[in-house]
């Protein structure tokens, strides 16, 4: 097991160096609100930041003073900002070419302000914000150089946000989110280059998300203390028992997911439904529109449950005929959910307008 410290982390990683051409190298702190509202005027003309950057104070309250920026080439620091709320302000940025770090900030409740950053190119860590409530404003970062920490964000419900990640160029950490419920938004990761660590997230019940991350990327896997997690069984992981590359750990979770003989018992089965699947279970049309039909040869269906990437439940029903009106459904990917026998089958679906 692993005793990891997130504001350690943050503080190691942020003695990387990264260099690019721009002003400022010797980079920037802004510890009060003054600072930022007179940046413009005391660097004319400054729009990419060559240095690191950091901003941490009492009476920050907005990042507007910083709207010319377009880049940072070190490292981007938002951290014990006890009256921000949003980044607005930084809406310009596209690249960050060290890593971001955003800790502390009591209350945050969006990453919005960062829509348009494409690339991170050191390490992400989102940690200790107790008012953060999901990642959305990441939404087209599509990889992380080094490491990614999500860690102690008490109202963090899902990762949508993180729906169009591909690669994580490190280690990827989950720790200490009381409120999440789902890893959905990570069904697009298919690599990582480090470990993967799961932990003390009491409310987590799955790690469907995880399910294309391919196995031979991930260097150790820890699964521990995740009170509420019972279902460990999707690909990934169920691949990197099979030959593990480094150390596992798996303990203290949920029945069904409370050690790795559980999570291999329970892979058995999984193969043996995914197999069922592609056998037997198909969606038509899919891409689909207003209704779907479920074709399953030769047996009754129980139930039907369709989820979003975001974890939440946006259809549930029972004694299904074969279609499926899905008329009410935004245009997205979904995850289809078909019982028969006590067995849960599962399926993608898009649903195009």
């Amino acid at each position: 097991m692993k005793n990891n410290s997130f504001f350690t982390v943050i503080l190691i990683l942020s003695f990387l160096t990264v260099s690019s051409q721009s002003c400022l190298p010797e980079g920037i702190g802004f510890t009060a609100q003054a600072q930022i509202d007179s940046f413009q005027i005391n660097y004319p003309g400054c729009t990419e930041i060559e240095g690191d950057v950091y901003i941490s104070g009492n009476d920050i309250t907005n990042l507007n003073g910083l709207s010319v920026l377009t880049s940072i080439g070190g490292h981007l620091y938002i951290g014990d900002n006890d009256a921000l709320n949003s980044l607005t302000g930084l809406d310009n940025m596209t690249s960050i070419g060290g890593g971001l770090g955003i800790g502390v900030n009591d209350a945050l409740i969006s990453l919005s302000g960062l829509d348009n950053v494409t690339s991170i190119g050191v390490f992400l860590a989102i940690t200790d914000n107790n008012a953060l409530t999901s990642l959305t404003g990441l939404d087209i970062v599509s990889s992380i150089g080094g490491d990614l920490v999500i860690g102690y964000n008490d109202a963090l419900t899902s990762l949508a946000g993180l729906d169009n990640m591909t690669s994580i160029g490190g280690d990827f950490w989950i720790e200490g989110n009381n409120a999440l419920t789902s890893l959905a938004g990570l069904v697009k990761v298919t690599s990582i280059g480090g470990g993967l660590e799961i932990d003390y997230n009491n409310t987590l019940i799955s790690l469907v998300g995880l399910d294309n991350i391919e196995a031979t990327s991930i260097s150790s896997l820890y699964i521990y203390d995740n009170y509420s997690l019972s279902t460990c069984e999707v690909q990934s992981i169920c691949d990197y028992l099979l030959a593990p590359n480094g150390e596992t750990y798996i303990d203290e979770n949920a029945m069904g997911c409370n050690s790795q003989e559980e999570v291999e018992e329970a892979c058995e089965d999984f193969s043996v439904e995914e197999q069922f699947i592609g056998d037997y279970l198909s969606l038509f049309p899919n891409p689909a529109k207003d209704e779907v039909k479920l074709i399953l040869d030769g047996f009754v269906i129980d139930e039907v449950n369709i989820y979003a990437f975001t974890g939440q439940q946006v259809l549930h029903e029972r004694s299904v005929d074969g279609t499926i009106d899905i008329s009410h459904l935004q245009p997205g990917m979904y995850i289809v959910e078909v019982t028969i026998e006590n067995t849960r089958l599962r399926q993608k679906l898009l649903v195009q307008r």
